[in-house]
């Protein structure tokens, strides 16, 4: 077992400058099937990050030759003097795992010298929180009980 009690490898997103090129470019090149999307999100976003004003567009999808999930986001808004290490710019990433005990896994990251970036944000697949682990790699904590299903 795990500190932070993560049981799934639920998805990997990274920023985006635009959907729509994306989408264009993975379906042909890869065969990329969209599997959730939430265009133009602003209140859960600006908990998630805790970055007042910002709005996205989010897109998830998965290729024929594995289950892993790839997520787009295209974020708008972004302020000047952001914390960069907030995956908001075109190319940065995160990792997002499954966890049944969210503030457990916010609290073992904290202990290994992480950080919270945002606010623990409902989501009506569940709560889920951006982290910076000690060297600023960002990290997904979303909560989900074991063997649940989850978006």
């Amino acid at each position: 077992m795990n500190a932070a009690g993560a049981w799934a490898w639920h998805h990997t997103g990274v920023a985006v400058s635009s959907i729509e090129e994306v989408l264009a470019r993975y379906t042909g090149l890869l065969g990329f099937e969209v599997v959730f999307e939430a265009p133009d999100m602003s209140d859960l976003i600006q908990s998630m990050t805790g970055v007042a004003g910002l709005r996205a567009d989010l897109v998830q999808c998965r290729a024929p030759h594995s289950e892993h999930v790839w997520e787009f986001i295209h974020f708008r808004n972004i302020p000047g003097g952001v914390d960069d290490r907030l995956p908001l710019q075109p190319g940065r990433a995160h990792a997002a795992f499954l966890v049944p005990d969210i503030e457990r896994a916010v609290w073992e990251n904290q202990r290994a010298g992480g950080q919270m970036l945002g606010s623990i944000t409902e989501f009506s697949e569940g709560r889920a929180v951006y982290c910076a682990d000690a060297s600023g790699t960002v990290i997904e904590w979303e909560e989900a009980a074991p063997g649940g299903s989850h978006g």
